[in-house]
């Protein structure tokens, strides 16, 4: 078995804000021109982004993905990504598993901000996910037309594996139309040697001209120079969905096709007719409704030739629920036309409800006590090492915070606050109430058992 990892309504109405193109005007077409690698990373690097998701540990025997980690400290997990910047509205589109689970997610850009974002809609079929940050000036790319690239087209990745930003690699097409985990029928790969390591998950593969037309998402463990990207027309299916609805809802016909190999077709007597077999129709579902029977050969999906069950998956996927479909099917050496009306997939729903944030009641992210002897003993930390006096005393960090990121640590004792000498809580709360949301809090800490004085930078209303 290959083993693969992840690379870290009204129906009217519907329809017609899902494919009306007014909706979407953040795609556009490059320069078809081809540049140097150095060109296109130049032109493309400021709208590639660091995605880090954070959540709390809750159970020892959790198995994470290939990109989480688990910090020792404070029992919070860690997750980094990457993503790229589609609309100078701040939204972006990463990789689902990327942000999965997570109770806090940030994104770094390129030039060093950081940014809270929000999940605008994610969908775990096609392992994609749109992310909204609240920023200006912003840099965004374009996507390229996916079916355009050839086989052996040069492609280069932008994105931060293992933790190294702005990482740019190089590679070629491989291969289109690949199939990795082999349980989602509709799976439709391109394959790259471009490398692709964790912390890449998410990011663009781009062509020549500097068009996305790819997200980076799958690596082989098992093997080196193969890794596999979502092509960017799904990506632009996918999002114009996730923009307007926070869900992808796809069409189901309720029927088993089957390729037709060269003993199906002699032991059926099928003759050189192209198309799937109906190898089971489930009862009560829009194909038995619409008289689709087993042994059927399906040679059209409205109006569109069928080869093979990808394809056939591919075409239903790409439907949507409540739409009706003309099916060409060859019975007994006989076409018939059989009109059906798409359900919505079981697996098809909005997006869940996200588990509540872990606060401490601050804003700041963690709360400080007077530095008194009660104090002290209440944190179990015996004695203050001698030259330090005054301050105040970190008695509880949130661990999903920027506070608990910049490693303030429960028991420091805070010495100066943006420059300004805190001799108790009275000094604290006067700097507290200066801050504004989106500013910077640069604290002077030290430990309690000896002097090791160091800065602690935390920006404001980021959890």
């Amino acid at each position: 078995m290959a083993l693969v990892i992840a690379a870290f309504l009204r129906p009217q109405l519907f329809h017609q804000l899902i494919f009306q193109q007014k909706y979407f005007d953040w795609q556009s077409i490059g320069n078809k021109r081809g540049k140097s690698n150095a060109e296109i990373f130049n032109q493309a690097h400021q709208a590639v982004v660091t995605v880090i998701a954070t959540r709390a540990v809750r159970s020892n025997n959790y198995v994470p993905s290939s990109d989480w980690s688990i910090p020792q400290e404070n029992n919070v997990q860690r997750g980094t990504g990457t993503g790229f910047i589609i609309d100078r509205a701040g939204l972006i589109v990463t990789n689902e598993h990327v942000i999965k689970e997570a109770e806090r997610i940030r994104v770094k850009l390129a030039d060093g901000r950081e940014r809270k974002a929000t999940v605008q809609g994610l969908d775990r079929a096609t392992d994609l996910a749109l992310l909204k940050i609240d920023a200006e000036d912003l840099r965004m790319l374009p996507l390229g037309d996916s079916d355009a690239v050839r086989v052996g087209d040069p492609v280069i990745a932008i994105g931060n594996p293992l933790e190294y930003e702005q990482t740019v690699t190089a590679g070629i097409v491989s291969a289109k139309g690949r199939k990795v985990y082999n349980e989602k029928p509709y799976e439709d790969f391109i394959q790259t040697d471009a490398a692709i390591n964790r912390g890449n998950s998410g990011g663009p593969l781009l062509n020549q001209a500097g068009e996305v037309i790819g997200v980076n998402t799958v690596i082989r463990v098992d093997g080196r120079g193969i890794s596999f990207a979502v092509p960017s027309n799904v990506v632009l299916r996918v999002v114009r969905q996730l923009r307007a609805y926070g869900f992808v809802a796809r069409g189901f016909l309720g029927l088993t096709p089957a390729d037709i190999t060269s003993e199906i077709r002699e032991g059926l007597g099928l003759g050189d007719v192209q198309g799937v077999l109906v190898a089971d129709v489930t009862p009560k579902y829009p194909a038995e409704r619409a008289g689709v029977l087993p042994y059927d050969v399906i040679t059209h999906f409205d109006g569109r030739a069928i080869k093979r069950t990808d394809e056939f998956f591919r075409l239903v996927a790409n439907s949507l629920p409540r739409q009706q479909v003309e099916l060409a099917v060859m019975r007994g050496g006989k076409l018939y036309s059989f009109f059906a009306t798409l359900e919505p997939r079981a697996d098809d729903r909005p997006l869940e409800t996200r588990p509540a944030l872990q606060k401490t009641g601050l804003s700041l992210g963690f709360s400080v006590r007077e530095n008194t002897p009660e104090t002290l003993r209440d944190l179990r930390i015996d004695k203050l090492s001698e030259g330090i006096s005054g301050g105040v005393v970190v008695s509880e960090v949130d661990p999903l915070s920027p506070a608990a990121d910049s490693h303030l640590a429960v028991g420091q004792i805070i010495l100066e606050a943006n420059r300004q000498s805190i001799n108790g809580l009275e000094d604290f709360q006067r700097v507290k109430s200066q801050l504004r949301t989106g500013g910077a809090l640069v604290l002077r800490v030290t430990s309690p058992n000896r002097r090791d004085l160091r800065l602690v930078a935390i920006r404001i209303g980021e959890i």
